[in-house]
């Protein structure tokens, strides 16, 4: 789980730094840097898909409330999944940068006509960052991750949401999240307690 969410949050940092350098001439898309980002960061959304899953099953406590927050955040990674589908397919068939906004407006209702896919898009966000955060928390009280985890996923959440601009370094935040478990920060107190006793 944890290797799987620093490798999550590796490809938003990828994601991010591609969509800087494809905005670099004041538009973004469509091409090869629009499509590689946008691969990059739907690989990254499912690895968090994945974490969630994993994150509850992990956990031994609090199981109703895990499997809650799962299913929120899995609502969330579907509602991020599918304006991903989106923009790729508008860059796929966009021939220029006017073009995807026209093309764009094809896709407002797909798939189907459901009459949800605005809201959702908005709440998306929400849903996955309630989702995961809740299940870090969960994981936090358990031991499983430190407790500055859920300080520092929130932080990465909050940056992102912010400025796009700023994905690389939220992406960097929310692997570091997953990055070091309780047991290696013990571990290594633990030592540096046996060595100054020696000394």
């Amino acid at each position: 789980m944890k290797k799987l969410g620093v490798l999550a949050g590796g490809l938003f940092v990828a994601y991010g730094l591609i969509r800087l350098i494809d905005g670099a001439n004041g538009d973004r898309g469509p091409g090869l840097a629009w499509t590689s980002g946008h691969l990059l960061f739907l690989v990254g959304l499912l690895l968090f898909g994945a974490v969630l899953v994993l994150a509850r099953r992990t956990l031994t406590t609090r199981r109703p409330l895990a499997s809650v927050a799962m299913v929120v955040g899995l609502v969330g990674v579907a509602a991020f999944v599918r304006v991903i589908l989106t923009d790729l397919m508008v860059g796929f068939r966009a021939a220029n940068h006017a073009e995807m906004g026209v093309i764009g407006n094809q896709y407002d209702r797909w798939p189907g006509n459901l009459g949800i896919y605005e809201p959702l898009q908005t709440l998306g966000p929400i849903l996955f960052l309630a989702g995961l955060l809740t299940l870090a928390v969960l994981l936090t009280l358990e031991h499983h991750l430190p407790v500055w985890s859920p300080v520092v996923l929130l932080g990465g959440f909050v940056l992102i949401s912010a400025n796009l601009d700023l994905m690389p370094i939220g992406g960097l935040l929310l692997g570091l999240a997953f990055s070091t478990s309780p047991v290696l920060v013990s571990s290594t107190s633990d030592s540096r307690d046996r060595r100054r006793t020696s000394a």
